[in-house]
């Protein structure tokens, strides 16, 4: 790398070993840094692989969101109360569940959004019961 046009002020001594570059990281970064602004991604993308220095792009999350291979697999959720939709990151495969319900799955409770339901119908507790769970921050 330090024999590339631009890059020679990183031909230091105690870079040649792991050790050394290990002990100075912060200013060696910090130099790589210096460097690098002066290229576009792709200029140096293109120059690295020239030189058959492996390197690769970081996405953001709006590239990544749009990645052909990404894109299709997203899952969906969608607030009744905001109508805000939001997406999901992929899962590891795709199931027939997903696909039969369009990816989309039910948004993510509010806290607490069920307690009645829950605490009230399927526990039994009493209305009252319930006040003085939420008055004791049971709840």
């Amino acid at each position: 790398m330090t024999k590339l046009p631009g890059f020679e002020s990183l031909n230091q001594k105690e870079y040649e070993r792991n050790a050394g570059r290990i002990a100075d990281v912060g200013n060696l970064n910090r130099r790589i840094n210096e460097v690098t602004k002066k290229y576009s991604t792709q200029e140096l993308i293109d120059l690295f692989n020239e030189a058959t220095i492996p390197i690769s792009k970081v996405n953001t999350i709006e590239e990544v969101v749009e990645d052909l291979h990404v894109k299709p697999n997203l899952l969906w959720a969608k607030d009744s109360k905001t109508e805000v939709k939001i997406a999901i990151a992929p899962p590891p495969f795709n199931t027939p569940y997903l696909k039969s319900g369009n990816r989309m799955l039910s948004f993510p409770p509010r806290f607490g959004e069920h307690n009645e339901e829950i605490y009230g119908g399927l526990l039994g507790y009493s209305a009252a019961q319930l006040k003085e769970f939420k008055e004791n921050k049971i709840i």
